[in-house]
């Protein structure tokens, strides 16, 4: 039988990791309600690259962020359900927390979606650091922006244009057109989809059939490089800040399961053997 010490540390560990989950989200907002603004950067007036005409995202935030979160809640409920099919109800351990008893199966649940979410917050406050901090201009910025300066009457148009002001009166939509560097979309749809991606690979039970697994796979990482591509179909972003926040994504999905010793990554096999181990489960938890 479980400690009242054990589950003391149990109830204490819960309590710290929604903290730190709400001191993570604390900077994301301050991002969209304009107490930063992004670095003014000049342009030269010959560069191509930022000349492109606006366009409506084909994968909209909304989407992107109400997708991504539904994507990985959704596969940690799928694998845990399907986990406990497979788990007798004599071998499924109980916990105490908080004076209520709770089973093995919601507590995997979440301490794996308390790491999600962390991950998730991690990657947009890293990713909307560097798009403040950098302010590279988006594929877009010209016809967004609508500088007050007239590049036609130079006798060299390879001139930096570091003075000038934008004309549309929109700012929320000029500062965003100064957000190219890297892409927030990419980096969010590929650290859901990736994380989504291991989690099936560690914990998905298919006894039935080898392919049900890696075809629910391929298809959010479809989905992922859907999003991903289309930012640079809808003028949004060049193809370096696709790729750099791809890179953001998958590194910090990554480091959600692996930097944890003994962590998610634990095969379904090893849990069921645990049974009704709860120093053993209560070992898995602490160490997530």
């Amino acid at each position: 039988m479980i400690s009242s010490k054990a589950e003391e540390k149990i109830s204490t560990r819960i309590i710290i990791d929604v903290v730190l989950l709400i001191i993570a989200a604390i900077p994301i907002p301050l991002f969209y309600t304009g107490v930063f603004t992004p670095y003014q950067r000049g342009f030269f007036c010959d560069d191509e690259t930022i000349r492109y005409p606006y366009r409506d995202s084909t994968v909209s935030d909304f989407s992107l962020y109400v997708g991504g979160l539904a994507i990985g809640i959704l596969t940690i409920f799928l694998c845990e359900f399907v986990r406990k099919l497979f788990v007798k109800p004599e071998d499924e351990s109980e916990f105490h927390i908080f004076g209520r008893r709770v089973p093995a199966t919601a507590l995997y649940i979440y301490a794996s979606t308390s790491l999600f979410l962390f991950g998730c917050f991690i990657v947009e406050v890293a990713t909307d650091f560097i798009k403040y901090t950098l302010g590279r201009l988006r594929p877009n910025f010209i016809d967004v922006c609508k500088p007050d300066f007239d590049c036609s009457s130079l006798t060299n148009p390879h001139k930096f244009v570091e003075n000038y002001t934008c004309t549309n009166p929109d700012t929320y939509s000029v500062d965003d057109s100064r957000l190219s560097f890297p892409s927030g979309h990419s980096s969010f749809a590929i650290y859901a989809i990736l994380f989504s991606v291991i989690y099936m690979q560690k914990c998905l039970i298919c006894p039935h059939s080898k392919f049900v697994r890696p075809a629910l796979q391929f298809i959010l990482l479809l989905m992922g490089a859907y999003t991903a591509v289309s930012r640079i179909g809808d003028n949004k972003h060049h193809w370096s800040d696709v790729i750099a926040g791809s890179v953001l994504g998958v590194v910090s999905a990554v480091l959600m399961f692996y930097i944890p010793r003994n962590n998610l990554a634990r095969s379904e096999e090893a849990k069921m053997k645990e049974g009704q181990k709860m120093s053993t489960n209560l070992e898995l938890y602490g160490s997530i």
